[in-house]
């Protein structure tokens, strides 16, 4: 992997439903040979698919992330998902779990996934709900199609929606600008190269631009406020290099830790978001009938 191909998973982060012109822009390509590029990265295992995330805030809901450690195996993440309020799993290589949830009790969440689990969380992450989003009838729609199929060509889209093109255009251009809604790549680890595709949680007060400095190439993928947490993208020439690089991350002032979190795989919650969703439409089709 060099860094162009690093730069397209960047591309993909940001809005994953680019177009391979589009993507090919961002890193001086033509389309047919950025669309080359993630066909290799598939074949190897490190773009694995696409999801849609929603901002909780759309729900009126908080954004909580508990983290398991422990040798977990794929069935204890099946049961994680199907718990109340979660929105997704990710199951680490290292057979650690990290678990999102979207409550309207943190302490009710965090209790019931504890008895699913049979222990606690080893730690967790919080973001209250940050912003009142104005979201439409015709946005709830476009939403709810994508969830299943973040790429769905757009004349697939048009017709599942019932849009014109020109209105579906123009609302989901403004749902992603806004980001209300994230339509991002599933990635793997390793490539069979040896390099690493690898995602750092940084846990403190740092920029971006001092972690950057240290870290080499690192993309934003998110951000908590309690604690205050960066979750980075990040490439390195293999585990070695990965090992010096959190190393070095950890001696940055401000920084209280590092880790380094190597996904196996990531479970969506697609049934918990289309429930969520078609609360919303079935609200304002009550409130239309008034």
């Amino acid at each position: 992997m060099d860094s162009k191909d690093f730069r397209l998973l960047v591309a993909l982060h940001e809005n994953a439903r680019q177009s391979y012109r589009s993507l090919g822009q961002r890193v001086s390509l033509s389309a047919p040979a950025a669309r080359d590029r993630l066909k290799r990265l598939e074949n190897r295992g490190i773009l694995q698919g696409y999801w849609l995330y929603v901002d909780p805030s759309a729900f009126d809901r908080e954004e909580l992330m508990l983290f398991y450690k422990g040798d977990w195996k794929r069935e204890d993440a099946l049961k994680a998902l199907a718990a109340d309020d979660v929105a997704f799993v990710t199951w680490k290589l290292d057979g650690g779990l990290s678990v999102q949830i979207w409550p309207h009790d943190r302490g009710k969440a965090v209790k019931g996934l504890t008895s699913v689990l049979g222990t606690r969380p080893s730690g967790q992450t919080f973001t209250e709900i940050q912003r009142k989003l104005e979201i439409s009838p015709v946005d709830w729609r476009i939403i709810d199609a994508l969830v299943d199929n973040p790429r769905m060509p757009f004349e697939a889209l048009t017709e599942k929606t019932g849009l014109s093109p020109k209105t579906l255009r123009k609302h989901l251009q403004s749902l992603i600008r806004n980001e209300t809604i994230f339509i991002m790549p599933w990635l793997g680890s390793l490539a069979d190269s040896g390099e690493v595709v690898y995602h750092l949680a940084v846990t403190g007060k740092v920029s971006l631009s001092e972690l950057r400095h240290t870290l080499g190439e690192a993309f934003l993928v998110g951000d908590t406020q309690q604690p205050p947490m960066k979750y980075l993208l990040c490439r390195a020439s293999d585990l070695a290099d990965v090992t010096s690089r959190t190393q070095a991350a950890k001696k940055i002032p401000g920084v209280e830790s590092v880790e380094v979190t190597l996904n196996r795989e990531l479970l969506v919650a697609t049934d918990f978001v289309h429930s969520l969703v078609r609360e919303k439409i079935r609200e304002w089709e009550e409130t239309r009938r008034r």
